[in-house]
């Protein structure tokens, strides 16, 4: 029987907490389901337990990488093999809910819609429960981005992640949607970005419901990433939704958010005053800046942004000695 839902779980150096993931998938009450494990040449443990519970089950198809390549890569890999009607994403780190296909599922056939989204719920490295994900908006939502992807504004925060979402296979397929194999960071993002202004896919969000267990795991690779390769990929990911959104003549505020994170990841993560100087001036002399982060944020920046732009702008040095 073809399975209903293909999940796709790339693993790395998550042994710690990857038998709960298998679990919380394998158990789930919608049992007619795919799992495609993606080992990425992880050095720990999580290979060997992959194994151990492919034995187990025929749902399990396990693949292991010869080199590390990365998430994208890893998930690309899933997406090549899937073989259901609707596809998942699941990091090895977390896990999902008891219901949650079966919910995803039913707000699928309740709405008739092709992308269903839902909530996130937060946990700690030791398992205990935090906040809802995404805790504005509130309610249920179906955007209509066959009229324009206008609407994506107020959910883009929710588009930023791949995960507690339902996409349909076929418009992945059809559009050639795959995850950017040289982004290392916000890779997801750009992924369901591009799914929605492509695809213009009928879509039902629900804020209320939430089917997805994020580990806020302090050994993420999202937090080892060096400065110069988090820049890196914020360059590209800004640059592309930018151009996407000037290609498709849609505003430009889809790069804003990210626009922002640019100055953040320098400020957060330089390691020395010094470096943040010299980070701060090479970007704003750079070609970059010019085309793309200062027009994305002077216009459609929060005011917060648009100062601070401003300040720099006029008095670098004596802003960036406050800032």
């Amino acid at each position: 029987m073809t399975p209903d839902v293909t999940i796709i779980i790339p693993c790395y150096k998550v042994g710690k907490y990857l038998r709960q993931c298998l679990d919380s998938v394998l158990n789930q009450s919608h049992s007619n389901i795919q799992v495609l494990a993606i080992n990425d040449a992880s050095p720990d443990d999580s290979g060997m337990i992959l194994d151990e519970y492919v034995a187990r089950d025929p749902r399990l198809q396990v693949i292991h990488q010869p080199v590390n390549a990365g998430v994208s890569v890893a998930r690309n890999t899933g997406l090549s093999k899937t073989i259901a009607p609707y596809t998942m994403f699941l990091d090895g780190d977390d896990w999902l809910l008891p219901d949650a296909v079966a919910n995803l599922l039913a707000l699928q056939r309740q709405s008739n819609a092709e992308f269903v989204c839902t909530n996130i719920r937060q946990y700690s490295d030791e398992g205990q429960p935090g906040r809802i994900h995404y805790s504005t908006p509130q309610g249920q939502y179906q955007p209509d981005f066959q009229q324009g992807i206008d609407h994506m504004r107020l959910h883009q925060k929710l588009f930023c992640t791949c995960t507690a979402k339902l996409f349909p296979t076929a418009l992945l397929h059809q559009h050639k949607l795959i995850f950017h194999a040289e982004l290392r960071h916000a890779q997801d993002t750009l992924f369901t970005h591009s799914f929605i202004i492509f695809a213009r896919p009928r879509t039902v969000i629900n804020y209320d419901l939430a089917t997805y267990c994020y580990r806020q795991n302090p050994a993420s690779t999202v937090h080892a990433i060096p400065l110069e390769k988090r820049l890196h990929s914020l360059h590209l990911l800004i640059e592309t939704l930018d151009n996407l959104a000037i290609h498709c003549n849609q505003p430009r505020w889809l790069a804003a958010e990210k626009s922002a994170e640019y100055f953040w990841a320098i400020r957060k993560f330089s390691a020395n005053s010094d470096e943040r100087q010299n980070e701060l001036a090479r970007l704003m002399s750079s070609a970059f800046f010019q085309n793309h982060l200062q027009p994305v944020l002077s216009q459609y920046g929060k005011l917060k942004h648009r100062i601070l732009l401003k300040l720099f702008e006029r008095n670098f040095y004596r802003t960036i000695a406050l800032w």
